[in-house]
Formats: C-alpha cells, structure tokens, sequence
C-alpha cells in the first residue's frame, strides 16, 4: 500500500499548518503522513478496531498532538469539524457523501477520491466528466516468491480523482 500512500500525499499537497480531514480513515496512514508533514488532520473511522490502531500509529509516530481521531460516520461529523485545506476518502465514497461535502468545503480545498470496487470507480468517472480534476487508473506489481523462483504479483487497480473546490 506504500505506492497508493504516496501517490495519495503527492495528490493532497500537504503543507505545514494546514488540516486534513481523512475520511474513512482505515490505519490513518494518510492523516500521520499529513501531520509528519507538519499539519494537523482529523480522522474519521466507524470501526472501533481501526480507531485504536489509528490511536496506536499516532502515538507510534509522535503525532497525537496534531491527529484528532473521530468514530462514527463522517456523514454525522462533518459540520463539527474544523474547516479543512484538503481532504482525502479511502473509503465509502457515494453521490451523498459528494453533497455532503460540495456542500460544507470551503472554496480551494483539495479533494482526493481513492476508489477500488467499479460502483464507486463508475461514480469517479461521472464526476469527472462534470467536475474535470485529475482521474487516474493506477496499478503496480510486486516481486513475491512462486516455487523456487520470483515472479510479479498484481495488486488490484485502483482509481484517484483529485479536484478543488470551486466558488
């Protein structure tokens, strides 16, 4: 998954002082990157088993002062949040969760959408054609071991659509 991080941070563009909302959080790899970049990032985790491992990993990369970890739906947290410079969803992404936050970002906020199922991957490509952005088909391949030999293990495609809020 280091390749999806990087690629996920380079689209997000993090800056010292700016905030994050992780939506969707899973690890909070992508919110502790952002805090070790020197901003601050709220994560967003239903589950409670990925709410103590994000709590771990902060506190595992010194950054509990900068992550604020949430659980529940983001849908029901959004308007509590402060107001982010960038937001990323790992997860969970739907036509709501798009109004949601078309209606709460603020204008010149950086969007990222990583998406693996083709429901969702469908949607990006929707939302593309109407909103533009960066859409991209992303793939890689590992070296793992096969018998006495080596040979490449695909990982699943996956799709990112980058995009600011207009006024």
């Amino acid at each position: 998954k280091a390749p999806m991080r990087a690629l996920t941070l380079s689209a997000l563009a993090p800056r010292p002082g700016e905030v994050l909302w992780d939506l969707g959080a899973g690890s909070g790899s992508v919110a502790i990157e952002w805090c070790l970049a020197g901003g601050s990032a709220h994560a967003v985790e239903r589950r409670s088993d990925r709410v103590a491992h994000i709590r771990a990993n902060a506190e595992r990369f010194g950054v509990v002062h900068r992550l604020t970890v949430h659980e529940g739906r983001y849908e029901a947290l959004l308007a509590s949040l402060p107001a982010p410079d960038a937001v990323f969803v790992g997860g969970g992404f739907d036509e709501g969760i798009f109004a949601a936050l078309q209606a709460s970002l603020p204008q010149g906020c950086r969007v990222v959408v990583n998406a693996v199922t083709l429901e969702t991957v469908a949607l990006l490509q929707r939302l593309h054609a109407r909103r533009g952005g960066q859409l991209w088909q992303l793939s890689w391949s590992a070296a793992q071991p096969l018998g006495a030999g080596t040979a490449w293990q695909p990982s699943r495609p996956w799709v990112q659509w980058a995009w600011e809020v207009e006024g």
